[in-house]
């Protein structure tokens, strides 16, 4: 018997590729027109229709997420950059590659530097210049000894400068040979925006770096799991003291999970921010801004409105049997396989199908065809189908 190819409904998948802007703007154009000729004619929402398939509808929701999407909220930054790190789609973009002052947040290069190349049980003995360091500080004093680890909660809690300035001495002898090493890092990295020139972010006319930078900076830096640990941290006690985390984002935006703060008078309001939701993260990058949580929560609220990971399911329903080439019925279970990420508009247009080979025997082990998640005759993904008997 030939392989067989039904519809079904349900999700699955990996990421969706860059395809979905293009899609937006013709299923926009196409829909948009069709609901505005319409409605006033009292049709119902329009029909997507397939040569191959039933219809698919876009409802009025669908129209709405679909205007919504093209329509970012209005934000104070001077620059801005949202990304969704496992789809790897830019999900929002504002003069990303503009070079500003970073303030603080020029503390995650000070803090990917110390992370690989200095073990974090190192002693440190706080000389006078670090201690006698202006600006927030996590109150270190002068031959005081601490561990590597404690002074990166200092450095990234309070965003104590005077935990930068006693880190860069401890891994280079002194904090303009650090800061050598921190522009050496940001070449070997393609930084093209940035320039450091100081171990804590304090204004100078040469430091500057852009949105993009930054983002790539604070993904070098998750990569190593003491630093997710530290700037998820809201407070906590270190070496006799209290430190609080700056980053108010935590423990008030749901799946705020860090990372860095920075102000001044030439950088305004900075943030880097990273927020789990289902195991999926995104990565916020607001520069120069007159309300930085304002903005970052317009700006998450808008990408959780707009965009959303969806597992792989085969539907509970007449499509999860078959009948084997023995006649007896089969149970078919979905191999587990990454979510797909879409905006959410495209959901409703999305097509499950199964594909089963029904000249392949059922068993446990063996797949007996695939279950396929398209959208705009692409294949999003294709998960193995196995069989049980059962029904």
């Amino acid at each position: 018997m030939p392989a067989t190819r039904r519809p079904c409904a349900g999700v699955c998948g990996r990421p969706a590729g860059p395809q979905w802007w293009n899609a937006l703007r013709r299923w926009a154009v196409v829909w948009l027109s069709v609901l505005t000729g319409l409605a006033c004619a009292g049709f119902g929402p329009p029909v997507i229709r397939d040569a191959n398939y039933p219809p698919r509808r876009l409802y009025p929701e669908q129209i709405d997420a679909m205007r919504r999407l093209v329509s970012a909220p209005g934000i104070s930054a001077g620059a801005g950059l949202i990304l969704d790190v496992d789809a790897g789609q830019t999900l929002y973009a504002l003069h990303e590659h503009q070079a500003l002052p970073p303030a603080s947040a020029a503390k995650l290069m000070t803090a990917l530097l110390v992370l690989s190349r200095v073990p974090l049980t190192d002693t440190v003995q706080v000389s006078a210049r670090a201690a006698s360091t202006g600006g927030s500080t996590m109150g270190l004093q002068a031959g005081e000894k601490l561990s590597v680890h404690d002074l990166l909660y200092g450095l990234l809690l309070p965003s104590g400068n005077d935990a930068a300035v006693a880190l860069a001495e401890h891994v280079s002898g002194s904090e303009e040979a650090f800061v050598a090493q921190m522009n050496q890092q940001a070449a070997q990295m393609g930084l093209g925006e940035s320039h450091f020139g100081n171990a804590d972010g304090e204004d100078l006319p040469q430091q500057v770096t852009s949105a993009a930078d930054l983002l790539t900076i604070a993904r070098a830096d998750l990569s190593y799991p003491e630093f997710v640990r530290v700037v998820a941290t809201r407070e906590t006690d270190v070496a006799g003291r209290h430190l609080v985390n700056t980053n108010q984002l935590l423990g008030t935006y749901p799946g705020a999970d860090g990372i860095k703060t920075g102000t001044t008078d030439a950088a305004g309001e900075c943030l880097v921010a990273s927020v789990t939701r289902n195991g999926h993260r995104l990565l916020l990058v607001l520069l120069h801004s007159a309300d930085r949580y304002a903005d970052a929560r317009a700006l998450l609220d808008y990408v959780a409105a707009g965009w959303s990971w969806r597992p792989v399911t085969l539907p509970d329903d007449a499509l999860a049997s078959e009948f084997g080439p023995d006649g007896q019925l089969y149970r078919l279970r979905a191999a587990s396989a990454p979510d797909v990420f879409l905006p959410n508009w495209q959901w409703a247009l999305v097509r499950p199908v199964r594909v089963l080979d029904l000249k392949t025997l059922f068993t446990g082990n063996q797949p007996v065809g695939s279950l396929l998640l398209t959208l705009d005759g692409n294949t999003l993904a294709r998960v193995p189908l196995t069989a049980w008997p059962g029904p």
